[in-house]
């Protein structure tokens, strides 16, 4: 048998899961080849607890020593994509792949509504997440907004555990009574794919810590000058703007016409399949329908299953073996509401006539669940 050669597009959680699943999988004869422009790998969710001071820096791991694994890590970013032809160009060259795993999440789109970039602290950049914690650290009181700019954006749950999470800093600080917190989101309730009981619970818990919750607003644009946000039928101050910038598909990815009307690659959604054979995607970058109309939230639950169900399926049809993997659309959520405490979220996302999730109460012990999750997303390093 001839080796093969599989690209994984995008050093993120998926494609490392998918890329370390893949090597257990096949023998050292077939390449393993992740394409990332950054050197190191870290998680998302780190972010939250850099922003609280729970951690002093990100936990990074470098991209480089993916190597003693047995994968190789290319460093550049892709340029354009040829997924008929299997073809990559990246910003150091062109690579040829006989399998293709395109998991280059989602772009922070800051300029999308005006004033963004001038005058948010963006809670998905690690630099965002730092100048929050400065601001928290010297904030006397005032107003604190968490803005979410567009819909669908990474990880759901984050902008309401930021809000939970700022709540929680400003009472150890004393300040709270001096503050008000508010979020403000285009959706019609928290987490709206998870359903209508999800949605209360979570209303419901930021009632009782005074965070008032603004449903249905799409900002239109920031006055930094005025610390002001301004929406289709309404306005509000700010003294901190805590933000979550528009997402979109990467430029590669919608000039290489993977994408469709949603803006960005449908799959099959069990296999993950592209419309191109050999061709797979997987986390943020796609969009899968569910029984309900709504589409499978962006998160890294999901890209790290969807990661491995692809590497079972290109791995079986490698060596000639029956049977497919199949992702099941299960997911889990922990959402931190401060005092070393969290909620639980679980349930059949694919579920029919729509998702079944259940939301259970906050506690310590979920809390310790989702620091273990740490830990097994940089298992490929140890």
């Amino acid at each position: 048998m001839s080796g093969k050669r599989v690209l994984v597009l995008g050093g993120g959680l998926g494609g490392l899961a998918a890329a370390g699943h893949l090597r257990r999988l096949l023998p050292r004869e077939h390449e393993i080849v992740v394409v990332e422009k950054k050197e190191t790998f870290s998680l998302c969710m780190l972010n939250l607890w850099l922003m609280t001071g729970e951690r002093a820096a990100p936990g990074e791991r470098e991209l480089a020593a993916l190597s003693k694994k047995g994968i190789e890590w290319v460093r550049g970013g892709v340029e354009t994509l040829d997924a008929s032809g299997k073809t990559v160009q990246t910003s150091t060259g062109t690579l040829d792949g006989d399998y293709l795993v395109v998991a280059l999440g989602a772009e922070r789109a800051r300029q999308a509504v005006p004033g963004f970039a001038e005058a948010a602290l963006n809670i998905y950049e690690t630099d965002g997440a730092l100048k929050i914690r400065e601001a928290l650290a010297d904030f006397g009181g005032g107003r604190i907004v968490v803005l979410v700019s567009r819909t669908p954006f990474s990880c759901p749950s984050a902008p309401y555990e930021a809000a939970f999470l700022i709540d929680s800093v400003l009472r150890e600080r004393g300040v709270r009574e001096k503050s008000e917190v508010a979020i403000y989101t285009p959706e019609d309730q928290p987490m709206p794919v998870a359903g209508p009981a999800v949605g209360s619970s979570l209303i419901a818990m930021l009632a009782e810590r005074g965070i008032e919750f603004q449903k249905e607003q799409i900002a239109l644009k920031i006055d930094p000058s005025r610390r002001r946000v301004l929406f289709e039928i309404d306005e509000t101050s700010y003294d901190l703007l805590v933000g979550v910038p528009a997402h979109k598909a990467p430029e590669s990815v919608r000039e290489g016409q993977l994408t469709d009307a949603s803006g960005w690659v449908p799959v099959d959604a069990t296999s993950l399949q592209t419309r191109h054979p050999g061709v797979f995607a997987i986390g943020d970058v796609t969009a899968v329908r569910l029984a309900n109309g709504m589409f499978l939230p962006k998160a890294g639950v999901f890209a790290d299953g969807q990661g491995r169900t692809v590497a079972e399926n290109i791995a079986a049809e490698i060596e000639g073996r029956a049977g497919q993997g199949r992702f099941d659309g299960y997911g889990f959520c922990y959402v931190e509401v401060g005092g070393g405490m969290a909620a639980y979220g679980a349930g059949n996302f694919y579920g029919l006539p729509g998702p079944r999730i259940t939301l259970e109460p906050p506690s310590e012990r979920f809390r310790k669940e989702k620091l273990e999750i740490e830990r097994t997303a940089f298992a490929l390093w140890d």
